[in-house]
């Protein structure tokens, strides 16, 4: 697997087709997806950009008061691991912007290319 990971071909899903894949893995990972862009309850707002890809992002109920910022900042990062991890194993490539709270699917990998 070392040293093939960036020769692998990507499968041509896209827009409605990969966030409804996207939709499917996270759902079946055991995490509320809601049905739009603004996450409520701790959830996950999934939905297709054009041009970009398939947005994940995860929401608190409330921003922490200030002195439990510290934990929900270990927390936000912990879901992210836990969202890249399942999505990145499940095939799909992901991209990750640090100045925006969400993940970017934009691909999922081939079938017959393996990773």
């Amino acid at each position: 697997m070392t040293g093939q990971r960036w020769l692998m071909n990507t499968a041509a899903i896209e827009g409605p087709e990969l966030e409804h894949l996207v939709r499917r893995e996270l759902a079946g990972a055991g995490f509320t997806v809601e049905p739009s862009v603004i996450p409520a309850d701790g959830g996950l707002g999934v939905w297709h950009e054009p041009g970009r890809g398939v947005l994940v992002r995860w929401g608190a109920p409330d921003e922490p008061p200030i002195e439990h910022q510290s934990r929900y900042d270990t927390l936000r990062t912990a879901v992210r691991l836990a969202l890249r991890t399942i999505l990145t194993d499940a095939g799909f490539v992901v991209e990750e912007e640090h100045e925006h709270p969400q993940l970017t699917v934009v691909a999922v990998r081939s079938a017959h290319g393996g990773l």
